[in-house]
């Protein structure tokens, strides 16, 4: 019987292969398996566990070191102490590029930090185009009418080119084309970077200078998540650099940047202040310190506050022996203390010490409540 149920196997096989691969030498396609979605062995999100108000009689919470304080009400002024870096002014910037290709011949603006004034001459650039447009506007020139409107249309495009109205004065002044332009900053300022080098072939898009007026200078600040919230343009600040610490600076928030970086949690602030020594340098760190005045706020002890993740939590003492959880708004951190904005009143008391036992056994009575089968390993609790 075995060796008949083989042979029928065998043929069977036979057949079905003949049928779907008849004059054909490839092996026969093997129907890829059905994935399942992986979503069904992802785990759900826990939900936070529930809380209840709990019965803790007074020998238990002297044998537990339990300890309670009064939530309050106290006028606040808030320190922040956090660190800033000097940048040059954006709005006292320039880049200096050339509107045209060319060879620079003389270099004026030679080192990085050299002081410049507007108007004055930092390289000098032979560009064959420059000396053409030069010479096709002198002979325009000397055609008197005819030529007018090629004269201007030549002076526009030296314009248009960035040569500075110094030279075009020049050139219209001596009557001779010029090898080598000469062209100027734009800004007063100090040299911060350099490109430029006698000889080099320049481009457009290549940065030649990047000048800097450090008259007045930012600090950019650096705050935590939570003290965006306190601060506001036209707080005044602090501010000491390390190496002197004895000399303090006087400075104003000037703007609040509109993002919170995802990496730190943190935000940025910038101050403006006058520079005009130039002891601030772009690059140096500074001490910054805001204080804050946020009037009168409940203040409770941060040990108290239970952090879930989610939200805080403290339990308020509203009996001898009973203790309620609520969830609280909490402002900032001021020394060892929170300033409460919502969830407590004045003169309440909540637990500062022993509180993550009574935060245990709050949420064991909630999953009792419940009918939750957790209460093995905790055989006694419900006694009192």
């Amino acid at each position: 019987m075995r060796n008949y149920v083989c042979v029928l196997l065998l043929v069977f096989s036979a057949s079905a292969f003949s049928q779907t691969h008849s004059g054909h030498g490839e092996l026969p396609k093997i129907p890829k398996p059905t994935l399942k979605p992986t979503l069904q062995k992802t785990e759900p999100i826990k939900k936070e566990e529930a809380r209840v108000p709990i019965e803790v009689p007074l020998e238990q919470q002297s044998k537990i070191g339990l300890k309670v304080a009064k939530a309050e009400k106290k006028k606040v002024e808030h320190t922040i102490r956090t660190v800033g870096t000097v940048t040059a002014d954006q709005t006292k910037e320039a880049h200096v590029h050339t509107k045209i290709n060319g060879w620079i011949e003389q270099i004026y603006a030679d080192y990085i930090g050299k002081p410049v004034k507007k108007g004055q001459s930092l390289f000098e650039l032979y560009s064959p185009d420059l000396v053409s447009t030069q010479e096709e506007y002198l002979a325009a020139r000397k055609q008197g009418a005819p030529g007018r409107e090629i004269a201007v249309t030549a002076l526009e495009r030296l314009k248009l080119w960035g040569v500075p109205q110094s030279e075009i004065d020049r050139l219209k002044k001596s009557g001779k084309a010029k090898r080598s332009v000469t062209f100027d900053s734009p800004v007063d300022g100090f040299i911060i970077n350099k490109t430029a080098i006698r000889g080099m072939y320049i481009t457009p898009e290549m940065e030649l200078y990047h000048i800097a007026d450090l008259s007045r200078i930012w600090i950019i600040v650096t705050l935590y998540e939570y003290d965006v919230a306190v601060i506001s343009v036209g707080d005044e600040a602090e501010i000491q650099l390390p190496y002197d610490p004895d000399k303090s600076f006087k400075g104003k928030i000037s703007y609040i940047y509109p993002e919170i970086e995802l990496e730190t949690r943190t935000a940025k602030a910038r101050i403006e202040l006058d520079n005009p020594d130039q002891k601030l340098k772009p690059g140096m760190f500074s001490n910054i310190s805001l204080k804050k005045n946020l009037g009168e706020a409940i203040v409770i002890p941060d040990d108290a506050v239970i952090d879930t993740g989610t939200r805080k939590i403290v339990f308020v003492k509203t009996g001898t022996s009973r203790f309620e959880p609520r969830e609280i708004k909490a402002g900032p951190r001021i020394g060892n203390t929170f300033a409460i904005l919502s969830g407590l009143k004045e003169g309440e008391e909540i637990v500062t010490s022993a509180h993550f036992l009574i935060d245990a056994e709050s949420k064991f009575q909630a999953a009792l409540q419940k009918g939750s089968p957790t209460n093995s390993g905790h055989g006694g609790h419900g006694e009192k």
